[in-house]
């Protein structure tokens, strides 16, 4: 569980540092069903426990990312981020 607390985590900095808000459903949908799929063996409470450590420790990253977003932005502001900001669909 520590694991999967620490890469939901990490995705969730990446995902707050690129996307907004919108992309959170999707990537809680698609992430709880892959653990569910993986994890299909196991108890059903450890289940359940697993998609909401995933979920939560992804909502968690993606607030520390928005916190932390005016701090690198305001740090050189003559530097170019190319991550930060949304993404432009061609």
């Amino acid at each position: 569980m520590v694991v999967l607390a620490i890469f939901s985590g990490l995705i969730g900095t990446l995902v707050g540092v690129r996307f907004r808000v919108v992309i959170l459903l999707p990537i809680i949908f698609i992430g709880s069903a892959a653990l569910a799929v993986i994890m299909a063996d196991n108890v059903k409470s450890q289940t359940i426990l697993a998609i909401v450590v995933f979920a939560s420790s992804l909502q968690l990253g993606y607030v520390c990312a928005l916190l932390l977003r005016p701090a690198i932005s305001s740090v050189g502001n003559h530097v170019r981020w190319p991550l930060l900001g949304s993404p432009k669909l061609h």
